[in-house]
């Protein structure tokens, strides 16, 4: 294994602590030692061996046990840089072509099937369209400017813009007067927070592992709080809960708290929706005065508003 690590460090990429062959491994490069921008893989014989740093080879390089002393494949700079101008000014034009694509959607009116369907109404959805295909489209900020857009269909299937970066993107809920700021991680768990907590602003990070990018940059104080989703079945597969590792690392670096839904679904979306459901249920062979869903619904968002505000906690000032 020494002359195939020998290899592997040659070529520029930094061995993790731990390796074991067997696998693909993502790693750090030399060139990008806050990425794993590349991947190595031995095999479990220790003869054959490959490795890519994919800002620098087109496809993997192998490596046999027998080719003798590790030699460095290599490397043509201008390549390098060529590929790499061209990927910047095709972010550049998939950017452009978010913002061009937002600018000929309708302004949302009254509500979207989407929504109805999550049992959500427009309160916080400032700034949202509706494409020509009736899916609903959300704005990927920062600093104000559109990064890319999560367009989601009436029935729920949802796609960021094609070649767009979603990278420090989020989407803010506001509101007057706030005093509590929670970070949660797709739209529909933000307006349900939104609308479950009178005095909150929410921010969208729009997937797990954007969700400790984003905290990074904040930098409002007051009360916060991050809103997890519980990827309980996921934890039960693989053995991690990618979700709250996410989340829990988010309140980390803002030093505040971690609220999770208890539910057979993963988000607090799909936690007022099932307590909506028992407590309807639960009527059915009552004989005291019937409640109505709209009643229903809020005596649940009052629990969820308990709930995230008993994990509220200063954030920390940067």
């Amino acid at each position: 294994m020494s002359s195939f690590l020998q290899f592997v460090e040659a070529n520029g990429i930094i061995v993790p602590d731990g390796f074991m062959a067997g696998r693909w491994i993502r790693c750090k490069t030399i060139n990008h030692p806050r990425k794993k921008n590349g991947s190595i893989k031995l095999a479990d014989d220790g003869q054959v061996g490959w490795l890519q740093d994919y800002a620098v080879h087109m496809e993997p390089i192998m490596w046999r046990a027998n080719d003798g002393a590790a030699m460095a494949a290599p490397i043509d700079r201008a390549l390098i840089a060529r590929r790499q101008a061209e990927r910047r000014q095709a972010l550049i034009e998939a950017t452009l072509g978010a913002r061009t694509y937002y600018a000929k959607c309708t302004p949302l009116r009254d509500s979207h099937p989407y929504l109805v369907g999550k049992g959500l109404g427009v309160a916080g959805c400032v700034g949202l369209r509706v494409d020509a295909d009736g899916w609903l489209v959300i704005p990927m900020l920062y600093n104000g400017k559109i990064l890319s857009l999560q367009r989601i269909s009436p029935e729920g299937e949802k796609k960021f813009h094609f070649g767009a970066t979603t990278k420090c993107a989020y989407y803010a809920i506001e509101r007057a007067g706030a005093v509590v700021t929670v970070l949660v991680e797709g739209f529909a768990t933000g307006l349900t927070i939104f609308q479950a907590v009178p005095n909150s602003r929410v921010i969208v990070a729009f997937n797990a592992g954007n969700l400790p990018v984003v905290a990074e940059r904040m930098e409002r104080f007051g009360m916060g709080v991050v809103c997890a989703d519980n990827d309980h079945e996921t934890a039960a597969r693989i053995g991690r809960n990618p979700g709250l590792d996410a989340a829990k690392q988010a309140a980390e670096l803002l030093g505040v708290g971690v609220a999770y839904p208890t539910c057979s679904g993963t988000d607090w979306n799909d936690y007022a929706m099932e307590q909506v459901e028992l407590a309807v249920a639960g009527q059915q062979f009552s004989f005291s005065r019937k409640r109505t869903v709209l009643q229903i619904q809020a005596a649940v968002f009052a629990d969820i508003k308990l709930k995230v505000m008993r994990k509220a906690k200063l954030l920390r000032a940067k």
